[in-house]
């Protein structure tokens, strides 16, 4: 997980106040819901939690993952070890530019603090990024009931938050997640079918009733152009794309201090980390307060007066030359005659003369849309010229960029590189051999094979596993493995694990499918699952009065579907 250019929120938390300690339940629910919006935030944005009153310092990242009307909700990215929280100490901090009594605030607004802490939080230490690779176009393609749609949240958010899904996380969170993204205009979801067509799908012109949207005021029915999903969803895309924009450094840090009251005025330049140049001009007073004697900077003073140029005055001392010291402290220490941190005495000023500028990229949100059923859809009749857009290679900001002006609304178009497209793809149902050329080329495909390893567990002693490994191996002897048979069918049986609930399974999906499959060909189904489930009845021809022996058959079978069944070859 990279965090530079990241906008980063630091949130306090004291344990001592109203809410109590909230470490137990960030630790055990890995987040926390309902946090107080103390500041404005966004989906999917960082948050490091800073601890008050017990230990006084950042020990969270968390990340925001719903916004509602008072409160956020943040899940737990990752609690610093020891090392690291130490280093994110309220002392530290201090010394790295934090501004006392300044908790809740955009860390991004103190360039100082946020470049320390991402020194801090080096990548080694901070959760991978397993999402360096995604298409931005791709087809999960394979047999039913493989988890292909089920996969598309998985991957959705994989994208969306630049990071790897784990097996063991919670699905009605994700689910929730996906929610939450769709609601934000991240994520749009749509099926494919015969008569879905680029109206729709790009922009068309539809009758807009009196009183609906568009149409607000009007009185009669009207006509005009509107657009369509997938150029909705680009151009929300494109208002979050990469911009580029224009940062100003300031190369060489200047500070005045800030001691009116005893009318010391001094200037300095911060030339790296440790050299800090008073400048020529600058006042350092001759009293000092009695408790300074005891400090060291008291020592330092006597070898600044010793060795730098000076001018006496009445009250003060005035550099004739610059003077170099390690530590803004230090400075302030020996011009003021006592003890300071340095931070609140000295005030930065910007230096046009010490600036330069360069372009930075200022990370973009990523969009995703997902189609069902993708190869159900007629391709040239959906995405019509657009197909090409979709290229990376022709995205807008690619080397190739291509933009095509629409047809209705005659806009100039192109599709952002922020812009993910996820298809899934029945194999049962067309064979990837036999889709649009032109569609298979601009994507990637994955494939979803059955799992049976899902299903390692028992229901009255039949081995699930073993039993879709078995009717597997049947149906790609008889026909191929695009129509085999997912595990998802039988997902129900780990929450159910009865033989009603099998039994169930077999007679409302897996005996159909069998059926469509083989075209009604009952003696194929019979060698997949045995005569367990069907019953065969031989019908001879003497049931006929009047016989017609183009008609007729030496026997006919006729095959039922029986009350109860029989398992025991799988077992």
């Amino acid at each position: 997980m990279n965090l530079l250019n990241e906008k980063i929120v630091v949130l306090t938390h004291n344990p001592k106040g109203d809410w109590g300690d909230v470490r137990p339940i960030i630790e055990l629910e890995k987040g926390y819901k309902k946090w107080n919006k103390s500041i404005n935030v966004e989906i999917g944005q960082f948050v490091l939690i800073y601890i008050s009153k017990t230990v006084f310092r950042i020990e969270y990242l968390m990340r925001v993952v719903k916004i509602n009307e008072n409160t956020i909700d943040l899940e737990l990215i990752e609690k610093f070890d020891e090392n690291i929280a130490k280093l994110l100490s309220y002392d530290n901090l201090l010394k790295h530019g934090l501004k006392p009594a300044t908790v809740n605030y955009i860390l991004n607004n103190n360039v100082e603090l946020y470049e320390y802490i991402l020194s801090v939080l080096k990548e080694e230490s901070m959760p991978k990024n397993n999402n360096l690779n995604q298409s931005l176009n791709q087809i999960l393609y394979g047999p039913p009931g493989t988890g292909k749609t089920y996969n598309t949240i998985n991957k959705a958010i994989e994208i969306i938050e630049n990071r790897k899904v784990l097996d063991d996380e919670n699905r009605e969170e994700l689910k929730a997640k996906f929610e939450e993204y769709k609601k934000a205009g991240q994520i749009e979801f749509v099926t494919f079918h015969q008569s879905y067509g680029y109206e729709e799908f790009v922009e068309g012109i539809k009758a807009i009733p009196a009183g609906k949207d568009g149409n607000e005021n009007g009185t009669e029915m009207i006509y005009d152009v509107v657009d369509g999903l997938f150029k909705k969803i680009s151009d929300n895309a494109f208002k979050n794309f990469i911009t580029k924009v224009k940062k100003t450094i300031n190369y060489k840090k200047r500070f005045v201090l800030n001691a009116k009251s005893l009318n010391i005025q001094a200037e300095l330049i911060q030339e790296d980390e440790n050299t800090y140049k008073v400048l020529k001009g600058s006042k350092i007073r001759k009293g000092e307060a009695e408790s300074f004697k005891n400090y060291n900077y008291s020592d330092l003073k006597k070898t600044v007066l010793s060795e730098a140029k000076l001018k006496e005055e009445s009250e003060f001392y005035i550099l004739e030359d610059d003077f170099t010291f390690q530590s803004l402290s230090a400075a302030s220490s020996v011009i003021l005659g006592r003890m300071s941190n340095g931070l609140i005495d000295w005030k930065e000023v910007i230096d046009e003369n010490n600036l330069f500028t360069t372009n930075d990229e200022k990370p973009s949100q990523n969009y995703i849309l997902i189609i069902d059923e993708i190869n159900r859809g007629n391709i040239s009749k959906i995405f019509g010229e657009l197909i090409t857009l979709i290229e990376p290679s022709k995205r807008i900001g690619a080397d190739e960029e291509i933009k095509v002006k629409l047809p209705y609304s005659n806009d100039d178009f192109g599709v952002p590189q922020n812009l993910y497209i996820i298809g899934t793809m029945n194999t049962a149902d067309r064979s990837i051999a036999l889709m649009d050329t032109a569609l298979r080329r601009r994507f990637e495909f994955v494939e979803m094979l059955p799992k049976p390893e899902l299903l390692d567990f028992e229901v009255e002693n039949i081995n699930i596993k073993l039993m879709l490994e078995k009717i597997n191996k049947r149906v790609e002897y008889l026909y191929d493995r695009d129509h085999t048979i997912g595990h998802a069918y039988f997902m129900s049986l780990k929450d159910n694990p009865t033989l009603d609930e099998l039994e169930n399974i077999f007679k409302n999906k897996i005996i159909p499918l069998l059926s469509e499959y083989f075209y009604d060909d009952w003696e194929k189904i019979l060698m997949v699952i045995g005569d367990g489930f069907i019953q065969k009845e031989i019908i001879q021809d003497d049931i006929f009065e009047y016989q017609v022996d183009d008609y007729l058959e030496e026997e006919k079978s006729i095959y039922t579907i029986k009350n109860k069944f029989d398992f025991s070859s799988f077992r």
